[in-house]
């Protein structure tokens, strides 16, 4: 019996359903993105945190072990880059020619929250549209599994529930050999995906569609206001990503 459990916001989950669940953080636009798209451009460690001025502390020490440039800052606070820091939140700017061999550290308005939020968990894995496929694969042998969704501002956010449901959906046609049971809420994110992406109860996946999907949730809404609409477009290129970021 496979055991999956969507959290449409952090504070939905208690310490006691993290016990020896593997928990998946999505934050889809886009800390958990980044997360991913640095591990591709040939990141050495990306170390997530809650303070902007922790983060501008942790550089020092690290800087001092590891040499003068071997460091860098990203992330936001309400979507717009952070004084001082190397790199925002932009997926696609986190390139080899920038990220490879460096150590990021990395610090947003929600993502890193969420992230901090499982740390009880046995171990946690991130997730974005870009590796949906590589975390299934991840998780087709795990018997208790705990998605959290990051949202925004406290609020729910549609694009992070529809990935929780593609993987909820994915997850349930791939173990079929195993019953799979899961609460209400994995049950309405995988409504979600498959009424967007499903005919003929075969999957099928339009990018354009994906992309305007994103375009009009919440966390979308915000990116388009400013300006950051290829961010969007970064973030929907589904199953690109072939690795699977793991705490």
């Amino acid at each position: 019996m496979i055991s999956i459990n969507v959290y449409p916001l952090p504070l939905y989950a208690q310490n006691e359903d993290l016990t020896n669940s593997v928990a998946v953080i999505i934050d889809v636009l886009r800390a958990t993105t980044v997360i991913v798209s640095a591990f591709a451009g040939g990141a050495k460690e990306i170390i997530p945190m809650l303070d902007i001025e922790q983060a501008r502390q942790q550089k020092e020490i690290l800087e001092t072990m590891h040499g003068k440039g071997s460091v860098l800052l990203g992330g936001e606070r309400k979507g717009i880059p952070i004084a001082g820091f190397e790199l925002g939140n932009s997926p696609q700017h986190f390139t080899s020619e920038k990220i490879a061999g460096k150590i990021l550290i990395l610090t947003t308005t929600n993502g890193t929250v969420a992230i901090h939020a499982a740390r009880n968990a046995r171990c946690l894995y991130i997730a974005g549209l870009v590796n949906a496929q590589a975390v299934v694969e991840r998780l087709k042998n795990e018997e208790k599994i705990a998605i959290f969704c990051a949202g925004t501002d406290g609020e729910i956010t549609e694009e992070d529930l529809l990935l929780a449901g593609c993987l909820v959906s994915r997850l349930s046609r791939s173990s079929q050999q195993n019953q799979c049971q899961w609460n209400h809420h994995a049950e309405t994110a995988k409504q979600l995906w498959e009424n967007q992406f499903f005919i003929d109860n075969n999957e099928f996946v339009s990018e354009s569609k994906l992309i305007e999907f994103l375009r009009q949730s919440c966390g979308g809404k915000n990116l388009v206001a400013l300006k950051l609409d290829e961010d969007i477009t970064a973030a929907a290129k589904i199953d690109s990503i072939n690795l699977v970021p793991e705490i």
